[in-house]
């Protein structure tokens, strides 16, 4: 848990990809929330390469309870951002918030997720979440699959709360599976503008 240098104007639950278990995989852009006034909940759920998606999905929940035990009666808003497994699994944690007994966000960033990690959540999103998701268009590791089934287990909520995006290649930028990893200008408009503005909306 990455606490801001001022006051806490909000929680962002950060759900990493398989290989980047450490804050520092996305160092720059942690830094950036955290200058914004966001309290950084990093789970590291993945111990070792042979976990299996089960296992790595039950460590990410006790990383989220515990964080948010140790945060206590903190009364700001909560926004779930996650990439690859982690993208998958803001849906889980979403879905399932009132069971884990911790906040549920109020709007989630899925980028370029994989499959569902077992069955599809069971639980349903509040009415109110706003939900983007996002498929690079030179992903070959995940594709548009995950993001699809997503989608459509998306169907019954809300039109006007939900947005699948295709994040296109352009000179100088490749949409690939790890471009979310990046820190320059493009990366910073394709990927933390997004976040940003889904946090500016929620205070």
């Amino acid at each position: 848990m990455l606490r801001p240098h001022g006051p806490a104007k909000s929680v962002v639950v950060f759900a990493h990809g398989w290989s980047t278990p450490f804050p520092s995989g996305f160092g720059p852009w942690v830094a950036h929330l955290r200058a914004g006034g966001s309290i950084v909940i990093y789970p590291r759920y993945r111990v070792s390469a042979l976990d299996s998606t089960s296992a790595a999905l039950a460590e990410f929940r006790a990383g989220v309870e515990s964080a948010f035990r140790l945060l206590g009666h903190l009364h700001v808003p909560v926004v779930a951002v996650g990439k690859s497994f982690g993208g998958s699994a803001v849906f889980y944690y979403a879905a399932a918030a009132r069971s884990w007994g911790v906040p549920a966000p109020t709007a989630i960033l899925s980028i370029f997720p994989a499959g569902p990690i077992g069955a599809l959540p069971t639980g349903r999103l509040g009415a109110n979440t706003f939900v983007e998701l996002f498929v690079g268009d030179a992903d070959t590791t995940a594709g548009s699959g995950g993001a699809d089934t997503f989608w459509r287990w998306l169907s019954g909520h809300r039109t006007d709360r939900k947005r699948y995006a295709i994040i296109h290649s352009r000179p100088g930028f490749v949409a690939n599976h790890d471009s979310a990893q990046r820190s320059d200008a493009i990366a910073q408009t394709v990927f933390w503008k997004p976040l940003d503005l889904l946090l500016a909306r929620a205070r």
